[in-house]
């Protein structure tokens, strides 16, 4: 099939732990997939897919960088446009334009990683210090009196309503996720054994 060179890009996902010369970042660049006799892609280390940043080496660091950058310049924007600091205005304004930055997509790139964490961490805690009568507080004060949850909190929250999603069917299971039912017992003391039913999900294979 041939591809139209100015639409699509070539990135290589490699391990192998049996051979570890082939991890060498040097050696993708001895991969091309050839459009034409005059024409071929050679691989790239990053590319973006529907918004998201994908890295040749599955991490999402580079993503998560991009979008807190851009989060923090559109916070920066708010504060030069808008001089009042109540807090009702500024948790719309962050709420609809730089919360929304950090968020898109988040069940897909949800980081693992501390320093990802607390870079994503720091946009939230840094715009709410500068809302009225914050500045004294501690960053999880704030959020307590803010009625805010922190974005770690609410990424998770938001994989487990996925995945609910997906085990009713009102969503797409398109990683073919197995869910299964299964039943645990304990014995606790003198006390009789209980039981209750409790859902897993099977790890999927790529």
């Amino acid at each position: 099939m041939a591809l139209h060179k100015d639409k699509f890009e070539l990135m290589c996902h490699k391990f192998n732990k049996h051979r570890p010369l082939s991890e060498l970042p040097f050696v993708s660049e001895c991969y091309s997939y050839h459009v034409s006799d005059s024409v071929s892609l050679r691989p790239v280390q990053q590319l973006r897919d529907l918004g998201i940043l994908v890295a040749e080496d599955l991490s999402w660091s580079p993503h998560i960088n991009t979008i807190a950058k851009k989060a923090r310049q559109k916070a920066s924007w708010v504060f030069s446009v808008f001089k009042t600091r109540s807090a009702s205005i500024m948790l719309t304004l962050y709420k609809s334009m730089v919360r929304s930055l950090v968020e898109y997509c988040c069940p897909l790139w949800h980081p693992s990683k501390i320093s990802d964490i607390q870079e994503l961490e720091s946009v939230q805690k840094a715009f709410i210090s500068r809302i009225t009568g914050m500045s004294n507080y501690h960053y999880w004060d704030q959020l307590v009196k803010l009625s805010l949850m922190s974005l770690q909190r609410r990424r998770e929250r938001y994989i487990i309503l996925h995945m609910w999603k997906i085990l009713h069917g009102t969503t797409s299971n398109d990683l073919d996720i197995k869910f299964c039912l299964t039943t645990k017992a304990w014995k606790l003391g003198d006390h009789s054994t209980k039981e209750t039913k409790q859902f897993h999900c099977k790890p999927y294979s790529v």
